[in-house]
């Protein structure tokens, strides 16, 4: 509520935000107390004077018209009977007063006094109070005019600053009118979110295709496998969801202790969230876990969306188990999105781990191609998922707006939390890692080099085996805009790998960080005997596989040689699991001539030693006996997992219940026991388990039949996943459009490039299994 204007005792003048009305007033007054509206007492001699007191009865928050106006019809807070207002700053949205008598200018004055709720001490100097008089001038980027005006309603046209506080503002009238001031609360807040469409946001992107990709989407594709085998994994966002939105804010707010005078900057609210979506060091949303005991809590793997995770979260206030890097990476990315930050997930395949800061990947072996696990503190996971946050960075000196990298998965600390960004695209393209923020450890992830070391024992020599100059940093992959297939963002991060400019911004950036590491030891040329080191890399899960090396002796002279091969079960994080086989073989190979090594592995042998992510790391030592040269190389693959099948009978329309089949084939060579099918789809159906009273028998077919009810109209996505005590971690999608008219709707599968099958999809699990499973 405002002041009482000493000059003009206009209530509401607001004189310290209008200094040209009264010069001899200072610019702002101390904040003071505001008392809580209450509804005036009136006589009937004030109700029916000349022009009456003017009383406002209720608030009309114009839902329908400002939710399609900004984009923000979808949220869940805009619905229901006492529906919020969601709306997006620096863009004008309408408000109705409904009135006791018609509103006149010259007899009623109207402000209306804006407020942050969570804001411990709202005042005018950080914008956590905002006030405007309906008709003046705005006053910082703030303004209400009046749109049109009835005997009973007004309709006013309320403008925020695109630099406002993001989060939940209330608002009240103040009305002047027939010498009596009073003031109306509106009861429902209103959630102000970043605005992509406004030109004067800091996240504003200028191509329509893009908004809707990045901020209104609820749907995207996550990729995880192995840079010989990239998996496209529908994740649901859910942004729109209840209670998704207040979950973020109380993230911020809460977790982050994050002031809300700060919540108005992109930098500060996505480095805040890339520390609140984790939980080490901040009780934040979900709880990390690397091994293969998920116990307490759902396995990584399980999860299909953020939606149940956030709600969860903010149901419980405690963190939520257990999440991996594309757990991490999908939630930030619908923590982003609702609150109106452009986010796309990014997977980058081969993804460094530099624990000492050196940008190399040092990894240690013994005699036997094993790795030494003591002394190898550096990692290369099979795949890394981040997130990219598009916003201007006017606090750094350069051109470095766009996307900015955040990651919320807690690997290293960053001024002391689990942190990582934002760290602008251009600057670790061009190796400025003396730039804020983490730009060296991105950097590392996608650009180091890899080096194979013989470790001989305490206080011996090291032996550089060889090294790896272009294994790190492999398909940088996103969503593409409006379609489902990849878009590779690689040369956003580096420049052709081993070309000049790749190893101009490499060398620059070690002399940057001081740290060379003994990079440029290596082994001398031995070019007589030449190694293949071969793989098949499209194995499907049920099947046995091999490893062999080729080796040519090129020369005039017989040499004799040792080779061992050597098979092992991995974490996605580039962690040994388990040995299952490995080869040592003797041979001597004749001039001029080629002999093959084979490692074979059966199924039998590999299935009780899987992971959950059926990643395996297959490596090659080979030495030269005579002159004690040696040969190291190592690749990684995963198996597939069939894909889920999903058709629908008849059409598929809003109101209407309709059939959906679900199936694959049994692809290990026994059965399936407590196998069952867990369904979801935002605007489709509930999360719905199918649970299978029979096995499922070698080469059998696992089906589930069930029925949906579009609750929305539009293109949506049906989500399908699989469980069993042998075989998990199966999913499947088919994105429909569902119309509101009485036609047979349009059926989208998803695109076949980069292997992107209609049925391919992360299990969506809630945070417990069926007790029959």
């Amino acid at each position: 509520m405002g002041n009482v204007c000493s000059s003009c005792k206009d209530y509401g003048c607001f004189s310290w935000m209008n200094p040209k009305k009264h010069s001899n007033l200072p610019a702002k007054p101390e904040p003071v107390d505001r008392p809580k509206p209450v509804a005036p007492v009136l006589s009937e001699v004030e109700v029916v004077g000349e022009h009456g007191i003017l009383l406002v009865k209720k608030w009309g928050l114009q839902v329908k018209e400002n939710g399609s106006a900004h984009h923000t019809d979808q949220f869940h807070a805009m619905k229901g009977e006492k529906p919020s207002l969601v709306v997006r700053r620096g863009q004008p949205f309408t408000l109705v007063l409904h009135t006791s008598q018609a509103y006149k200018e010259e007899a009623h004055k109207i402000s209306l006094v804006f407020s942050v709720k969570d804001a411990k001490n709202p005042n005018f100097g950080n914008k956590t109070l905002v006030g405007v008089r309906v008709g003046l001038e705005p006053v910082n980027g703030w303004s209400a005019g009046v749109v049109s005006c009835t005997d009973s309603e007004l309709t006013l046209m309320i403008t925020t600053s695109p630099q406002a506080v993001i989060g939940e503002w209330q608002v009240e009238a103040d009305v002047n009118s027939a010498g009596h001031t009073n003031s109306y609360q509106c009861p429902e807040p209103i959630y102000l979110l970043f605005n992509t469409w406004c030109e004067e946001d800091p996240v504003y992107l200028e191509k329509e295709a893009e908004r809707q990709e990045y901020v209104e989407s609820d749907f995207g594709l996550i990729w995880r496998g192995t840079s010989k085998m990239l998996r496209p994994c529908p994740w649901l966002f859910g942004q729109y969801e209840k209670d998704v939105l207040k979950s973020v804010l109380f993230v911020l707010e809460n977790v982050c202790k994050m002031s809300s005078a700060n919540r108005n900057d992109p930098v500060k609210i996505s480095r805040a969230l890339s520390a609140g979506i984790n939980s080490p060091d901040d009780a934040g949303v979900l709880v990390g876990k690397w091994g293969d005991d998920f116990s307490g809590g759902v396995s990584p793997t399980q999860w299909g969306g953020s939606q149940r995770i956030l709600q969860q979260f903010y149901e419980t206030k405690k963190p939520v188990k257990y999440g991996q890097c594309w757990v991490f990476s999908g939630v930030m990315t619908a923590a982003c999105r609702a609150l109106g930050l452009p986010c796309r997930s990014v997977t980058n395949f081969s993804s460094a781990h530099d624990t000492h800061g050196s940008l190399t990947i040092d990894y240690f072996l013994d005699d036997e191609s094993e790795a030494i696990e003591r002394l190898n503190c550096d990692s290369v996971w099979n795949f890394h998922v981040w997130n990219e946050v598009w916003m201007t960075r006017p606090d750094l000196d350069g051109d470095y707006d766009g996307w900015q990298a955040v990651d919320a998965t807690p690997q290293e600390q960053s001024d002391g939390q689990y942190r990582c960004g934002p760290a602008p695209l251009k600057a670790i393209k061009a190796g400025h890692i003396n730039k804020p923020f983490d730009i060296p450890f991105i950097f590392a992830e996608v650009n180091a080099d890899k080096l194979y070391w013989k470790y001989r024992g305490r206080c011996q020599p090291m032996k550089l085996l060889g090294y790896d100059k272009d294994c790190i940093g492999k398909f940088l992959s996103t969503k593409a805009v409006g379609r489902y297939g990849r878009e590779d963002v690689t040369h956003l991060y580096k420049y052709e790998e081993d070309s000049k400019e790749e190893r101009d911004v490499m060398k620059s950036a070690l002399r940057l960080c001081e740290n060379t590491f003994a990079r440029y030891y290596l082994n001398e040329e031995f070019e007589e005997v030449e190694f293949d080191f071969k793989m098949k890399d499209d194995i499907m899960i049920g099947q046995p596989f091999k490893s062999s090396v080729e080796v040519h002796n090129k020369g005039e002279k017989e040499h004799k040689l040792e080779v061992v091969l050597r098979a092992d079960t991995v974490l996605y994080t580039g962690a040994t699991k388990h040995h299952v086989k490995s080869q040592r073989q003797k041979l001597t190979i004749k001039p001029f001539s080629k002999e093959t090594v084979t490692l074979e592995v059966s199924f039998d042998e590999y299935y009780k030693k899987l992971t959950y992510h059926c990643a395996f790391n297959l490596s090659c030592l080979a030495k030269v006996e005579e002159n004690d040269y040696e040969y190291f190389a190592q690749d990684d693959f995963r198996c597939r997992k069939p894909d889920i099948k999903i058709e629908y009978e008849g059409d598929m329309r809003l109101g209407k219940e309709c059939v959906c089949h679900a199936y694959f084939t049994n692809p290990l060579p026994m059965p399936l026991n407590r196998g069952w099918f867990l369904v979801q789809g935002a605007g489709l159906t509930e999360s719905e388990y199918v649970r299978l009273n029979n096995t499922v028998p070698v080469g059998g077919e696992a089906r589930c039949q069930f029925t949906v009810k579009p609750t929305t109209a539009g293109e949506k996505t049906l989500c399908v996943m699989f469980d069993s005590k042998e075989l998990d971690d199966v999913d499947g999608m088919l994105t429909v459009t569902v119309n509101e008219a009485n036609t047979t709707p349009e059926v989208v599968v998803s695109e076949t490039e980069d292997k992107v099958a209609e049925t391919t999809l992360t299990e969506i699990a809630p945070p417990e299994k069926p007790a029959e499973a």
